[in-house]
C-alpha cells in the first residue's frame, strides 16, 4: 500500500489534464476533460454550473479522475476515486479562486461571485497507479 502523499505525487508528473467520470441518476457515464490541481488532500477542477458533469454530481456524488496516459509518463497512469462536493457559494468560489494554477478570470469573466461556474472538490476514498498500463506493477491507496 501507498500513502495519498505518493498519489499526489506522482499524480502530478501527468501534469493539470485529467478527465472525470460522473455517471447519471440512470448510470450513463460521462466523462470529460477538466483542469485539476491538488488542494490539501482534494483534487480540485472549476468547471460550468451547466455542465453534465454538475447534473450527474447532482444526483450521484461520486466520480473518479483519471490522470493522463502517455509516451512522456512512460504509459503510466494514476486514477482517483471519491466523493464530491460542488462549491457553488460566493464565500467558498472566492477562497479557492486562486487555488487552480492558472488565471480563473478567461473562463468566468465575472470573478469568484458569477454563478456560471462552480469548483468540484473530490475527497479521494481510493486511488491506483498502473506503471506501464500495469505490467510494470500496480499500486493501491485506500482511505
Amino acid at each position: 500500500m501507498i500513502s495519498l502523499d505518493d498519489v499526489r505525487s506522482d499524480s502530478v508528473r501527468y501534469g493539470p489534464l485529467a478527465y472525470v467520470a460522473t455517471a447519471s441518476r440512470r448510470g450513463e457515464p460521462h466523462v470529460a476533460p477538466v483542469a485539476v490541481a491538488w488542494f490539501g488532500d482534494s483534487v480540485l477542477t472549476f468547471v460550468r454550473t451547466d455542465s453534465r458533469k454538475v447534473a450527474n454530481l447532482r444526483s450521484n456524488p461520486r466520480a473518479s479522475v483519471h490522470f493522463a496516459v502517455g509516451p512522456a509518463t512512460n504509459w503510466d497512469s494514476c486514477i482517483v476515486w471519491g466523493s464530491v462536493s460542488i462549491i457553488e457559494d460566493d464565500a467558498s468560489r472566492g477562497s479557492l479562486w486562486d487555488k487552480m494554477g492558472y488565471d480563473l478570470s478567461p473562463f468566468e469573466p465575472g470573478g469568484p461571485t458569477a454563478s456560471t461556474h462552480v469548483f468540484l472538490r473530490i475527497e479521494p476514498d481510493r486511488a491506483l497507479i498502473l506503471r506501464n498500463y500495469g505490467m510494470a506493477g500496480r499500486e493501491q491507496w485506500r482511505r
